[in-house]
């Protein structure tokens, strides 16, 4: 997605959606539907064939084991994501997953990218650590890990910060694309000391302290965005003291946020995210979905 220094940017034009057909693909299918129809996007939904799909193609094509996989693909797909008033164009890739879709999403100018879920199981470590990392790192479009299942567009937005440029364009990205959610700008501070773990007066003082200055450090953050008065109305500040992940994950959960929104440097995976390997931890066990946004690289 193209960053601009106007609040009135339309959001994103072109949606990429990476999806292995299996059944729990759909939630990500309806989500990009969902969004397509929301900014009057253009959706590509793309899925990717390796040597062992391909096999497996022709092994359910029952009757016709000489069958076309991408044919087959290519039916099944446009078939489930057939929707009479969203555009979409159907792509069928063949070769690493990772690479195929980039290359795609550079072909079709994609500004977003939606991820379905993995073959067997949801989004996990094993995935995590091949294709959802190498487009966090790759992408030059913000990648949304869709787990849940879309009843209604995104209504209450979490996004963390740490006050770096990259968590302000995380922020810029999530306001441009979901311009009438409700936004929670939260933030996981620590207590300073080490020595004042044992707890007592001091370690309670210290954390007030602590919780104070991150407030206000939020608040300059919120300041400094050129966020319009609109928006800033519906923009709640919340900060917590302790692990930032189980934090973050916690707090989107009993908030019943519907997306947590993170930025990444891009630079060598997920552990590089701006809350370091908390970022990765997130996108592991998180409920719910979630949106890494690329800072991108220096010219």
């Amino acid at each position: 997605m193209t960053e601009s220094s106007s609040w009135n940017s339309a959001p994103p034009r072109s949606i990429l959606l990476s999806t292995d057909l299996g059944c729990r693909s759909d939630r990500a299918l309806d989500r990009a539907l969902q969004l397509a129809r929301q900014w009057q996007a253009r959706l590509v939904a793309l899925t990717v064939l390796d040597a062992a799909d391909m096999a497996a193609v022709r092994t359910r094509a029952a009757g016709a084991p000489q069958a076309d996989p991408v044919q087959v693909a290519q039916a099944q797909l446009r078939a489930d994501a057939a929707a009479n008033d969203v555009p979409i164009t159907v792509r069928v890739g063949q070769g690493a997953v990772a690479d195929t879709v980039l290359s795609i999403a550079a072909l079709e100018k994609a500004e977003f990218i939606v991820v379905g879920i993995a073959r067997n199981e949801a989004l996990g470590r094993v995935v995590l650590g091949s294709t959802v990392d190498a487009l966090v790192r790759r992408a030059d479009a913000p990648v949304l890990v869709v787990r849940a299942r879309p009843r209604h567009a995104y209504e209450r937005v979490v996004v963390a910060t740490d006050f770096s440029a990259t968590s302000r364009r995380a922020l810029n990205v999530a306001v441009h694309c979901f311009a009438h959610a409700s936004f929670t700008l939260f933030h996981a501070f620590n207590a300073g000391s080490p020595a004042l773990a044992d707890g007592g007066q001091q370690r309670a003082l210290a954390v007030d302290a602590a919780r104070g200055a991150a407030l206000q450090a939020c608040q300059a953050f919120i300041d400094a965005s050129g966020l319009p008065d609109e928006v800033r109305a519906r923009m709640h500040v919340d900060v917590a003291h302790g692990d930032p992940a189980r934090l973050l994950d916690g707090y989107a959960r009993d908030r019943q946020a519907d997306l947590v929104v993170l930025g990444t440097q891009g630079r060598t995976g997920l552990r590089e995210l701006l809350l370091g390997s908390v970022a990765q931890r997130v996108l592991e066990v998180a409920q719910g979905d979630v949106l890494v946004v690329r800072q991108p690289r220096a010219a």
